[in-house]
């Protein structure tokens, strides 16, 4: 009896903590502070995020981010209201960025390091966009976090 409740308990554990555990759904924690951005973990390394700030000061951002982490431009791919980038860092380690428009005011940056790949990097990388919008202002002014009812 005491092996089938302690199997239990285990499986309960696991099913709490794992994958589908609403604490490993925030992992970003408050990588965005006050800035309004809002981020989810996807899983497989791979993080999702929603900025109110336009398009085009996005991308501008994440290239200059890249550069002020000293991560290398391996690729840059530019589509219709889509760009894809991928960095390296001096082991090799990628990360790949793909931000779209979402609206005129609202876009989405997807950032994925792999399945082995440091999500703490991704933490950085989105913590210097937010720097590099801040600096050049690019945030709405009037911008205050509200909950409709």
């Amino acid at each position: 009896m005491r092996l089938v409740a302690l199997i239990v308990l285990v499986l309960i554990l696991g099913y709490i903590t794992g994958c589908a555990s609403p604490v490993a759904l925030n992992t970003m924690g408050t990588v965005g502070g006050n800035a309004p951005v809002a981020f989810g973990k996807v899983g497989k390394g791979k993080i999702e995020s929603f900025w109110i700030a336009q398009y085009e000061d996005v991308i501008e951002a994440t290239l200059r981010a890249g550069k002020e982490l000293s991560l290398e431009l391996k690729e840059k791919k530019v589509e219709q209201n889509k760009t894809f980038f991928r960095f390296h860092d001096a082991k090799k380690d990628k990360i790949d960025l793909i931000v779209e428009r979402r609206s005129d005011k609202v876009t989405s940056v997807e950032f994925n390091v792999g399945w082995y790949g440091s999500v703490a990097l991704s933490r950085l990388m989105a913590k210097q966009i937010i720097s590099v919008l801040n600096q050049t202002e690019s945030f709405p002014k009037d911008w205050k976090y509200k909950i409709s009812e």
